[in-house]
């Protein structure tokens, strides 16, 4: 479900459209006037607001301007509904920051797939930035980690024989290929260290120490040292866009192995099972997986 406000001085086309949307599961509200319509957008944060161009007072243009410049409301997708034919008034309109353009009269149905297109580009792109948050809080979490252990080698936050400000300059050179990496880099380098809670404890454990994620709906339970393992609020899905691919493999739906700690491939009865050092479960793999843990494997060994 979405918040969609509608910002129209036709009263009819706030009813009309905001009682389609309604059926389609979406909450809707509406305001028959620029000033109304930005306050209420202030006040409620909509996922998406659909806003008419010409309009006594406020126009369209003064609303997405005013929406751009303020941090709560600037990033909120617009699309403008309008009349205007105008070529240059459109191009104008867009370059101010409006995400869609729709001549009234417009249809339901392709208000609709507007709609849709944008809620979905909106929530990829906010799923991208919280991913780039996370990987820096992981970044940083590796090195409050190897603060915390002085014998962990191969620390990103204590470079021997460099001066502080060069480790600062280092360190801010890696938050930022962690907020914006290059593509087909991998976000989360194996040094890297995350912070795993439940009930009773919370522990910073390091990702090079990671034995196996298992898969628990949109949550993950992570296997480290001897037979240690706690649920992890984030999907195994999400883990495998961050691992870094030499060395976590997926070897059936519900699970990532560390190749670094695989010390035995036996096969029964026309079954794969792996012995990971540590852990009292052997794990299987599934025959779509084998081809790809094969692969990966020789890879690895490659490396090492």
């Amino acid at each position: 479900m979405a918040r969609i406000l509608i910002i129209d001085d036709d009263a009819h086309t706030c009813q009309m459209v905001g009682e389609f949307l309604r059926r389609q599961g979406n909450e809707v509200t509406s305001a028959t006037d620029g000033g109304t319509g930005l306050a209420m957008a202030a006040a409620d944060s909509p996922d998406l607001i659909l806003c008419d161009l010409d309009m006594p007072g406020m126009d369209g243009l003064g609303v997405v301007t005013k929406l751009r410049h303020d941090e709560k409301t600037g990033e909120i997708p617009v699309i403008f509904l309008s009349g205007c034919t105008d070529r240059e008034q459109i191009r104008r309109t867009m370059n101010l920051g409006a995400d869609d353009f729709l001549s009234k009269p417009a249809r339901l149905s392709e208000i609709l797939e507007a709609v849709n297109a944008r809620l979905a580009l909106h929530h990829k792109k906010k799923q991208r930035e919280s991913s780039r948050i996370e990987s820096a809080v992981s970044y940083f979490s590796g090195i409050i980690y190897d603060l915390q252990n002085p014998s962990a080698q191969n620390s990103a936050a204590t470079l021997p024989g460099t001066s502080a400000t060069a480790q600062a300059g280092h360190i801010l050179e890696q938050v930022r290929q962690r907020l914006y990496p290059a593509k087909g880099s991998s976000p989360l380098p194996a040094q890297s260290a995350f912070l795993a809670k439940d009930a009773d404890r919370r522990q910073l454990i390091k990702l090079s120490e990671v034995r196996m994620f298992l898969a628990y709906g949109e949550y993950s339970k992570a296997f480290w040292g001897r037979d240690q393992h706690m649920l992890i609020r984030k999907s195994l899905v999400s883990w495998q866009r961050e691992l870094p691919e030499h060395q976590f493999v997926r070897v059936h739906r519900q699970a990532v192995i560390n190749l670094a700690f695989l010390e035995q491939v036996d096969k029964t009865e026309g079954k794969v099972l792996l012995r990971l050092k540590d852990l009292t479960e052997l794990v299987p793999v599934s025959q779509r997986c084998a081809p790809i843990l094969n692969r990966r494997l020789k890879q690895y060994r490659q490396t090492i």
